[in-house]
């Protein structure tokens, strides 16, 4: 018997399931805590249709797939319908897809998640779980299908000969999945989307009903196509074509500029005329549908660092103009805002170049140029020789667009800060040098920048070389 044998023996199959999950990926996770949502009476139509869509049973479409362009609010309702779903009663798992969270920006935890949530529903449903991971140990490094089988379909076919139909066809049922595009593997998206097809859509026993939300990229495409495997069992919502989003846009924009001026000491945020008719018709305007324009305007404006009157008139004066481009006012926004955040820091702190650093912090800590291990920003700053808050400082003028969150590795078990990007658009705004334009970081500089900070670290002979050894 060798090590491995004994761990396994050791451990409980329901252990073993919980070191396989990504537990950000729930809908109610901590490291959500800020996650979007409709603002009330917003999104009123398409979440009636969602919701409508969830409570038909009789429905003979059991997968929906919404598909929505960068923006256009497609998390937040996810957000509200599974905050919905749960208050009903009927949620029975959810998984948010991020690109810039290592834990979740893969298909390879979404079945054991999944399968967490089933059994943390239903005794006998853990208990079949647990089984089939004692039985099988190793299921979590095989292809998504055998997954599926013997996690969710095995387990589900044990419940059902233990329950008469009426309680089976009572549990929680809404299966929801946001954000298929942020997953980091393009061809693992397809193969999830298949996995869904073969084993829970061919399935008329199973009492699932399955909400997927992406970008309308190259899997989601193949599979609703003509000839996809999908076509006509799905239900499709194009979100960017179906609903005009401008009115709630308007109504989520005045109501939270209220809020603003009634918590702000300026009195001009307090009268009644601010913001005008025609500030609020201009970013309606630019925002073009993208409910992330919006956000993104809001926290840059709730930002106490100076007057909201002030700072949302800048916005309107960083009015594109030429509005033809589909990022058009968002890429300005995130260019002023990015601008302002460099010249204030590097003001403060010569000699540091604030974009370049901000990129190496972006790309260590999504896992981009290391997929095996993904640094926090404490390890960032231990690696280039920083000052523990380091990441703190460098990030104070961009906190409408990022934030900073504790996570806790395993092993040890320390509390870490990771840089969180609020939106995937601004991470391809800083990927792509068509969109940032004066302000992109190759990323031959960054990886030049870090390998460079590993010799230094290694001549240091400190701890943080060993993340130069990492890298290298």
């Amino acid at each position: 018997m060798n090590l491995s044998d004994s761990y396994y023996i050791c451990i409980s199959g329901w252990e073993l399931l919980m070191q396989n999950i990504a537990p950000n990926a729930l809908y109610d996770s901590e490291c959500r805590f800020d996650s979007p949502k409709c603002d009330e009476d917003t999104r009123v139509e398409v979440i009636g249709e969602l919701m409508g869509w969830i409570q038909d049973r009789k429905s003979p479409q059991r997968l929906l797939c919404m598909t929505g362009a960068a923006g256009s609010g497609k998390s937040a309702l996810q957000q509200t319908v599974a905050e919905e779903c749960s208050g009903l009663g009927i949620l029975a798992s959810t998984f948010f897809f991020s690109s810039t969270d290592s834990t979740r920006n893969t298909v390879s935890a979404v079945i054991p998640t999944i399968a967490y949530q089933l059994g943390s529903n239903n005794p006998t449903l853990r208990e079949a779980i647990s089984a089939a991971v004692t039985k099988d140990p190793l299921i979590f490094k095989k292809l998504l299908k055998p997954q599926m089988n013997k996690l969710v379909i095995g387990p589900m076919e044990v419940l059902s000969r233990a329950i008469p139909t009426p309680e089976l066809a009572a549990l929680p049922y809404a299966i929801l999945i946001d954000g298929l595009d942020e997953c980091t593997d393009g061809p693992r998206q397809k193969e999830l989307l298949v996995t869904i097809h073969d084993c829970l859509l061919q399935n008329d026993a199973l009492p699932f009903r399955i909400f997927i939300s992406s970008r309308p990229e190259l899997a989601i495409r193949d599979v609703l196509k003509k000839s996809g495997c999908l076509h006509q069992k799905a239900y499709h919502i194009q979100l960017s074509n179906q609903y005009d989003a401008s009115g709630d846009i308007r109504r989520s924009l005045s109501r939270r500029f209220r809020d603003i001026g009634q918590r702000c000491v300026d009195p001009r945020a307090q009268s009644p005329s601010w913001p005008s008719e025609e500030d609020i018709k201009t970013l309606v305007v630019n925002a073009s549908g993208q409910f992330v324009y919006a956000a993104t305007v809001i926290k840059f404006v709730s930002e106490q660092r100076s007057s909201p009157v002030d700072r949302l008139r800048a916005v309107i004066n960083w009015t594109p103009e030429d509005q033809t481009q589909p990022f058009a006012a968002l890429d300005l926004l995130y260019t002023n805002i990015l601008s302002a955040a460099k010249e204030a820091y590097e003001s403060a702190n010569p000699g540091r170049d604030f974009l370049l650093w901000l990129r190496v912090y972006q790309l260590l800590g999504d896992g981009t140029w290391t997929p095996d291990v993904v640094f926090s920003a404490a390890e960032v700053n231990v690696l280039l020789g920083l000052e523990a808050t380091a990441h703190q400082v460098l990030i104070s003028d961009l906190r409408s667009l990022v934030t900073t969150v504790d996570a806790v590795q395993a092993t040890p078990p320390s509390p870490l800060q990771h840089l969180k990007f609020y939106h995937k658009s601004f991470v391809d705004f800083l990927d792509s040098a068509s969109r940032s334009k004066s302000l992109f970081v190759p990323d031959s500089r960054g990886v030049e920048f870090v390998i460079e900070s590993c010799i230094s670290a290694l001549d240091r002979d400190d701890s943080s070389g060993m993340c130069g050894f990492m890298l290298l």
